[in-house]
C-alpha cells in the first residue's frame, strides 16, 4: 500500500516538473519570438532557417562591401568636381592670354597660375583612399564582390581619367608654357593648340564624371535590391521558426493554472498522517 502510494506520488512530481518544463519552454519563445530552438523541435524548419542564416550573413557583407564602394565613388566624385573645376578655370585664363593685349608680366602671372593649378590636378591624380591605397588605381580597377558573382569597381583607373586619352596634367603645363612664350608667333600658335588640348580635356574630365554618376547608381540599385532581398529572407524565417505570441501566453496560463492546482493538490495529500496511509 505504502509502495503504491510512493509511486503515485513520483508520478505526480513527475508530472508537475514535465509542466513547469513546459512553462519554462513557452517562456524561452516568449524571449525569443521564435518556436524552433533546436534542431528536435523541427528538423526540417531548422535546417531551412540555418540556410536562410547563412544567406543573410553573405548578404550582410556584400551590403558592407556596397558601402564600402559606395565611400569610393563618393571620394572620387568629389576630387572629379574638383579637377573639372581646376581645367575649366585652366581654360579661362588660356582665353585672358590669348587677347594678345597683356603684358609679358601678366602672361607669366597666368604662366604661374597654369603651373599652380597642374600641380593641384597632379595632386587630385594621386589621391589616397581611406586604406592609404590610390583610389586612381594604376594596375587595374578595383573590383568589390556585391553579390553572388557579381563583383563592380566603384572607381575608374587613373589612366582612363586623368591621363588618356589626354594627359591631362601635360596639357596645363604646356599651357602655361604657352602664355610664358616671349615669341608673339610661337606663342600664338602654341595657344591656339593649348585652348583645343584644354577642350578635350575638359571633355575627358566630363565623361569620366558621367561614368562616375553611372557606377554610383549601380551600387545604389544593388543596395535596394539586397535590402529588399534582407527583409524577404526575415519574412521567410519568421514564418519558418516565428512564435505565435498570443498562443504561447494561452499555453503558459493553462498549464499555470494545472500546475498550481497540481500543487495545491500535492500538498493536501501530502498532510496526510502515516496512519491515514496505511488504512
Amino acid at each position: 500500500m505504502i509502495s503504491g502510494t510512493r509511486f503515485r506520488l513520483d508520478l505526480e512530481i513527475t508530472r508537475q516538473s514535465r509542466l513547469a518544463t513546459e512553462i519554462a519552454r513557452a517562456q524561452a519563445e516568449i524571449a525569443t519570438g521564435k518556436r524552433i530552438l533546436a534542431p528536435s523541435d523541427d528538423a526540417a524548419g531548422f535546417a531551412r532557417v540555418s540556410e536562410i542564416e547563412r544567406a543573410e550573413g553573405k548578404e550582410e557583407t556584400w551590403l558592407r562591401n556596397i558601402d564600402t564602394a559606395s565611400a569610393l565613388a563618393t571620394r572620387s566624385d568629389t576630387i572629379l568636381t574638383s579637377a573639372a573645376s581646376s581645367v575649366d578655370r585652366a581654360k579661362e585664363l588660356m582665353l585672358r592670354a590669348a587677347s594678345g593685349t597683356l603684358s609679358a608680366s601678366d602672361r607669366s602671372i597666368i604662366a604661374n597660375e597654369l603651373r599652380a593649378i597642374a600641380e593641384e590636378i597632379a595632386a587630385l591624380r594621386e589621391t589616397r583612399d581611406p586604406r592609404g591605397e590610390p583610389l586612381f588605381r594604376t594596375n587595374g580597377e578595383l573590383e568589390v564582390p556585391v553579390s553572388a558573382g557579381v563583383r563592380v569597381a566603384p572607381v575608374a583607373t587613373r589612366a582612363s581619367i586623368f591621363d588618356a586619352p589626354a594627359d591631362i596634367v601635360a596639357i596645363v603645363n604646356a599651357a602655361a608654357a604657352a602664355a610664358d612664350e616671349p615669341d608673339p608667333a610661337t606663342r600664338a600658335a602654341a595657344t591656339k593648340t593649348s585652348l583645343e588640348d584644354l577642350d578635350e580635356a575638359i571633355d575627358q574630365i566630363a565623361s569620366a564624371r558621367q561614368d562616375q554618376g553611372v557606377r554610383a547608381g549601380r551600387l545604389d540599385k544593388l543596395r535596394d535590391l539586397l535590402k529588399d532581398s534582407g527583409l524577404q529572407l526575415i519574412e521567410q524565417r519568421t514564418a519558418i521558426e516565428g512564435a505565435d505570441i498570443t498562443e504561447v501566453i494561452a499555453r503558459i496560463e493553462s498549464k499555470t493554472l494545472n500546475l498550481k492546482a497540481a500543487q495545491a493538490i500535492f500538498a493536501r495529500v501530502n498532510q496526510t498522517s502515516l496512519f491515514d496511509l496505511i488504512r
